[in-house]
This record gives C-alpha cells, structure tokens and sequence, in this order.
C-alpha cells in the first residue's frame, strides 16, 4: 500500500507524504513525513504497539501548530511495514533491532530530508527502543518527550510471572504464538484503558477497520519476554551513564495498560531524566480528551523551550 489509509474523519495534512524504506537487515519499513510550513525544528513521532502512522495525523497538525515538522515511521511487525523479518523468526533481539532501525530512520531518511533541531516524541511501546538509543550516547536528539513509556510491562510480582512463562513459552518453540486470553481491549469504548474520548476511539476503530492489516490484535510470547528482559535491562544502575539528551517522561495518572509507577523509579538513575503525571490521564495520552492533551502539550513546550531560546528566528528550508 503505497497511500495513507484514508477514512473521512481523519483528514490528511496538508503536504504529507508516504513512502518506503529498507532497513539495513533488508527489511521494508513505511515513513511518512508532515512538512511544516515554517520550521523551526523536526519531531521524529513513534507510536505504540498495534499502532500505525495514521492514528498520529492529529498530533502531526499539533506538531505544526509548533513550527515542527514530522518524520514517522511503522516499526516492523507492525502497522504496514514488512511483517516478517529475520529477528522475528524467534523475536530474540527484538527491541535492540527496533533500536537500530530508529537510529537508521532518523540518521539515513529523516535528517538529509528535515533540518534540526530534532526532538525525540514516541509514545508506549515506542519509548523503550528510544531509552535503548539514548542510552547509548547517541546525541541526534536535543529533547525526548516519551507518553506513558514502556519501561516496565506488568507491575509487582507479575512482572516476574509473566517474563519467565513467556521465556518459557518461547523456549518451547512458540516465541511466535499469541499470547492465550490477550484479545485488544481497546475495541469497544466502555471499559477501555487506553482513552476517555470516545470521538478519538471511534476514529482509530475506523481506521483499523479500513485497513485490518495495519492492527495487531494479541502480543506473541517472543514479544513479552523481549519486552520484559529489555525493561529489566534498563533498570541497571549504570544502564545511563552515557547518556546525553534530556529526557521527559510524561506519565498517565490512571494508567493500566503498562506499569505507569516505573516511570518515577526510572528518572531517579540519571539527572537528565524527568517524569511529569497527568492526573486523570488513560494510557494513550496524545489520543485522550482536549484537557489532558493539553496539558501533555503544555509539557511538551515547556520542556523544549530551551533547545530553541538561542536559535535564529529565521525559517528553515526542506529538501
């Protein structure tokens, strides 16, 4: 599919394109880019899992309102980027590999394409790959702003539960098997623990119903146990030592889709991480009710107004 999945209340910004990319294993990823119409700075925006770019259209434009271009991609397995690839054969390596397509994305697709300063946006299941980057030393980015990140899957002793029976599970042979009894809730509005809009859960609906290929329904066993070894990864007391850029951690005050309680935990290793909560906030915070999207924004501009206090008023160009 060579087009945005279209649905007529999600309408396209203006000038937006998307395309196709190679990661470096080979593997097809899916970008898009949303142009502002003066930049001052470009946010690389990455979504959740079982998400894809469409869902973002709205924050794009918010992004706009900014000055800020937007440079997306569909991780692999995910959305309409290639569904296969040679690390999910086991999923061993998984989030290491999302890591490096990130760095690939931003270095080979988005920055000979958008001018900086960049600013790191990702929600969910997209912060852990980020942290991983970060955490690296890698620089590229002057701010990251992560929603509700996924720095630790289950909270308390399930944690514990859950990584070693889906080692287990994975040991066995079924690492690609969907985990039992993990349908996505998110379907039906009531009830769910993703938004308290209902006009934003419709329109993700109506996208995943235009287009069922681009939504996952259950995590695999390789996926969990991934997820839960790099959370725990993380964790390390000196995992941040070389970290550079400055990270904000917006946290949902009802969160109760991912253990929202880690994201303070995890700001205490390194002074250069910080964590903001949304009180009333369900876990899909960019796609909640106009209150709490504000004050996710409100955040968002407060903690990047430093990167642009000592930039020229003047616009940049785009390729």
């Amino acid at each position: 599919m060579n087009d945005f999945i279209r649905i007529p209340t999600n309408p396209v910004p203006e000038g937006a394109e998307v395309f196709r990319f190679e990661a470096p294993d080979g593997v097809t990823l899916r970008g898009a880019f949303f142009p502002a119409q003066r930049p001052r700075g470009t946010v690389v925006l990455l979504t959740g899992w079982s998400e894809f770019i469409e869902k973002y259209f709205e924050a794009a434009e918010d992004f706009h309102k900014r000055g800020l271009n937007v440079a997306m991609m569909d991780w692999r397995g995910q959305g309409l980027s290639d569904r296969e690839s040679p690390v999910q054969s086991k999923w061993r390596g998984y989030f290491e590999t999302l890591k490096n397509d990130l760095e690939h994305f931003t270095e080979t697709i988005v920055v000979p394409h958008f001018g900086g300063p960049y600013i790191l946006a990702t929600h969910s299941m997209g912060g852990l790959p980020a942290l991983m980057l970060l955490a690296k030393g890698y620089d590229r980015f002057s701010r990251a702003v992560l929603s509700a990140p996924l720095t630790r899957l289950f909270a308390g002793p399930m944690n514990i539960v859950n990584g070693f029976a889906s080692g287990l599970a994975s040991a066995v042979g079924l690492a690609k098997q969907t985990v039992a009894g993990q349908n996505d809730d998110a379907f039906e509005f009531e009830g769910n623990m993703f938004t308290s809009d209902k006009t934003r859960h419709q329109r993700f609906r109506d996208l995943q119903l235009a287009e069922p290929k681009a939504a996952l329904v259950r995590p695999t066993y390789g996926w969990v146990r991934e997820a839960c070894k790099d959370a725990a990864k993380i964790h390390r007391a000196d995992y941040f030592t070389k970290l550079k850029t400055p990270v904000l951690m917006v946290s949902a005050g009802d969160e109760r889709r991912i253990d929202g309680g880690d994201h303070a935990k995890l700001a205490s290793l390194n002074d250069l991480m910080s964590i903001t909560v949304i009180e009333g906030a369900l876990h899909e915070i960019m796609v909640e009710r106009d209150d709490i999207r504000d004050q996710y924004f409100a955040a968002f501009d407060t903690f990047v107004a430093p990167v642009f206090e000592t930039q020229q008023t003047a616009p940049q160009t785009t390729d």
